[in-house]
Parts: structure tokens; sequence; C-alpha cells
């Protein structure tokens, strides 16, 4: 008797770095709407889930070390881990 219940739509930039396994991506336009069996249609609809609509979310995830290359351009020094879900920011409107 599970149904969904909270779309979650968003617009993705990813980039592969073959060594470490590296997937950089970055997402923006992240958008909810109660879940609607019409999902599949091309217009975009549903409302602005985030409270600062420019926002990105960069996710960097690699599988055994973050090459050197890499950490350089994401400037990982003054960053903290922290855990973010585009599911949870979108249940807070349904």
């Amino acid at each position: 008797m599970l149904r969904p219940r909270v779309m979650v739509s968003y617009v993705r930039e990813a980039y592969l770095y073959k060594a470490g396994n590296v997937r950089v991506t970055f997402d923006s336009q992240i958008r909810t709407t109660l879940f609607d069996r019409s999902f599949l249609q091309k217009e975009e609809s549903g409302i602005c889930a985030s409270d600062k609509p420019g926002d990105r979310i960069l996710e960097v995830k690699y599988d055994a070390f973050l090459p050197e290359i890499v950490a350089g351009l994401i400037q990982t020094g003054n960053l903290r881990q922290q855990a973010f879900s585009k599911y949870a920011l979108c249940r807070r409107f349904g």
C-alpha cells in the first residue's frame, strides 16, 4: 500500500575522473511537488525547494582516494563534510 509522496526534480551537471573513480556533480534548480501521475510531462511543474533559488549543491564522491588534482580544484581545505538530502528538503512542503 505504499505510494510516492513527493516528486523531486533538479538539473545535474556531472563530471567524472577515472583515477580514484571520482564523481563530481553540481545540482541546481531543485523543485518539488506532491506526487502526480503526470510527472513524465516535459513542462516544468512544482515550486522551488531551496531558500536561495540560485544555490548549487556540490557533491564529490570517490572510492579509495581523492586525487590531489581534484582536491586542489575544489579547494577542500576550508570545507567541511556535511550530509544533505534533496528528498528531505522537498518533503518539508508536503
